[in-house]
């Protein structure tokens, strides 16, 4: 009995899958995309079941809108993705500031006032691995902080 103890414990301990590397991208801007690579990316999941997969604080009231699955974006590229501890490796998700990202879905209207932080769940929203066309693009009226908050396996 103990022998198949040990073997069950031996055969989840091999099986268990590695935590998701975890990472954070933010800039003030007017649109902000996050956008997989033509190839080798990986799927990327925002937020989790309790926490926000995105926010956005707008200093003055603005009004912010959600789309996604348009155009490739090719405007300027904004900082790098930051990589939570733990997290091992980079997504292969390009980031645009001022982003240009054409057509697509467009989603959710939200009304910021000023001083306001919007957080959007994101939780049941994916971006497949590859294709510039899997982006997710979050605009405003005017200039606000918007952050993502993604993971990848």
């Amino acid at each position: 009995m103990r022998k198949l103890l040990a073997l069950l414990f031996l055969a989840c301990v091999l099986i268990a899958q590695p935590p998701p590397d975890r990472y954070t991208a933010q800039a003030a801007t007017t649109a902000y995309t996050i956008q997989a690579p033509a190839s080798n990316g990986r799927a990327v999941v925002f937020g989790s079941e309790t926490t926000a997969g995105a926010s956005v604080y707008c200093a003055a009231a603005q009004t912010v809108t959600l789309a996604w699955n348009g155009t490739a974006a090719t405007a300027t590229t904004s900082a790098t993705e930051k990589k939570l501890p733990g997290t091992q490796q980079a997504s292969g998700m390009t980031l645009w500031t001022g982003s240009n990202v054409g057509g697509g879905t467009t989603g959710p209207t939200y009304a910021v006032a000023a001083g306001g932080t919007l957080l959007i769940d994101l939780y049941r929203f994916r971006l497949a691995a590859n294709g510039t066309g899997n982006n997710l693009t979050i605009s405003a009226d005017g200039t606000c902080t918007i952050t993502f908050y993604y993971s990848a396996n």
